[in-house]
């Protein structure tokens, strides 16, 4: 995890360096009547264009494979296998938004709500996977969405999220994936942290052969 972290902190450092010697010719050009209309849309540009840049870096560097030898299933066995976590008496759910899944805690169940609000979380975790069946690539996407508890289930308010991009909190094993984790879990043993759904799902969709990548958008 260290090499990847690295490895992304100097492709930033890179996508930065390319600006240089434009902001340094920028500032030799000394006119003061048009140096602002070139030096703040070129800022501009430096930061609009700075996340879609994280997010290349991101899928190219921090890209998981399968063991070799393990033959990829299809879209809908996977997507089925995912989907089994509504199965399990977990505090997790998965729904299924278009092409994406999406994860995150069962707040809108009545006993995982008040275990969940008792904790005094101010946020909420929830991780979207876009399924890619040509390349048999999972892309998951770590988002953070603040929340107000309110009455019961129906009274949770989840407000706009804060982060999003790559939770560190995750452990990929070769014994861990949905059914390991969770057909044996202890009910009320959780912590809540990403790694809780992240882990069993990231491991599961490595063990049936396909390759997963973290990513922003």
């Amino acid at each position: 995890m260290a090499k990847r972290f690295i490895l992304s902190f100097l492709a930033i450092i890179l996508y930065m360096a390319l600006f240089v010697p434009i902001l340094f010719a920028e500032c030799l050009f000394q006119n003061e009547d048009f140096f602002p209309y070139l030096i703040i849309p070129t800022c501009v540009a430096i930061f609009v264009l700075l996340i879609p840049a994280m997010d290349l870096i991101t899928k190219v560097i921090w890209v998981f494979k399968p063991e070799a030898g393990i033959t990829p299933v299809g879209e809908d066995q996977l997507r089925k296998e995912i989907m089994s976590i509504n199965s399990y008496n977990v505090p997790i759910m998965a729904q299924e938004k278009g092409k994406k899944i999406v994860l995150t805690w069962k707040y809108v169940d009545a006993k995982w709500w008040e275990i969940l609000s008792k904790r005094g979380l101010t946020s909420v975790y929830k991780m979207i996977i876009k399924i890619n069946d040509k390349k048999k690539t999972a892309t998951l996407i770590d988002v953070y969405n603040s929340v107000s508890w309110g009455a019961g289930p129906t009274g949770v308010k989840i407000h706009m999220n804060f982060f999003r991009g790559i939770a560190m909190q995750y452990e990929i094993g070769k014994a861990w994936g949905i059914k390991e984790n969770f057909s044996l879990g202890k009910l009320y043993d959780y912590k809540f942290d990403s790694s809780e759904i992240k882990d069993p799902v990231m491991n599961t969709i490595l063990k049936r052969g396909w390759k997963v990548r973290l990513g922003m958008y």
